[in-house]
């Protein structure tokens, strides 16, 4: 009971800070507890994820109405628009979004918990930051640590990924087409991660 009251309590503090209507998750919740009581322990924590997929999707589509609209001459690709639980089977938070012009594509992706995370963050607390390859390097962006990685492939093209941590979550920005670093990190400061970093709280 204490649980299933904790989580209760959990949505409805983050329901007013990212206008989502209480009455969009109390029916899972309420769902939740009657099963609860009811012993039915499984359908209980169906329940409690469906309440929980659908205030990430609620935080994934604010967050969405936030990233630019178009980079570097690149626009957004509205297909390409996707949250948690709309295009994937991701139980966490997932926001995604890409961008396509004449002279290279680039895309964002911000994950809740993922498994990337551990690593990254080793390596951008090194006090003396050492590498084999001479393609990698950490940046820093509007205050955030950030590893930057330069690809080339077999034709040439230049691509390059940035991945920065942030409040227990990865924002992945990929660019391909682009082969001036500074433009690419140009492209990536565009990225408001601070108000990401306050709705996704």
């Amino acid at each position: 009971m204490k649980k299933i009251t904790f989580l209760f309590a959990i949505a409805l503090i983050i329901i007013p800070g990212t206008h989502i209507k209480a009455q969009e998750v109390t029916a899972s919740l309420d769902e939740a507890l009657s099963s609860y009581k009811s012993d039915n322990l499984e359908n209980a924590r169906f329940a409690l994820q469906g309440a929980l997929n659908g205030i990430n999707q609620t935080i994934g589509k604010e967050i969405l109405n936030i990233l630019p609209d178009e980079m570097n001459g690149m626009a957004k690709v509205e297909a390409g628009d996707d949250v948690t639980g709309v295009n994937t089977g991701f139980a966490g938070l997932f926001i995604s979004r890409s961008y396509a012009g004449e002279n290279g594509d680039a895309s964002i992706e911000i994950v809740s918990d993922s498994p990337l995370l551990a690593g990254i963050n080793t390596i951008l607390a090194m006090p003396g930051f050492m590498t084999s390859d001479e393609n990698q390097k950490r940046i820093k962006i509007e205050g955030y640590k950030a590893l930057l990685t330069k690809n080339t492939d077999s034709e040439g093209v230049v691509s390059y990924d940035i991945q920065m941590p942030f409040s227990g979550s990865l924002l992945t920005f990929q660019c391909s087409g682009v082969d001036n670093e500074n433009e690419v990190i140009g492209m990536a400061s565009s990225i408001p991660v601070n108000e990401i970093e306050t709705i996704a709280r």
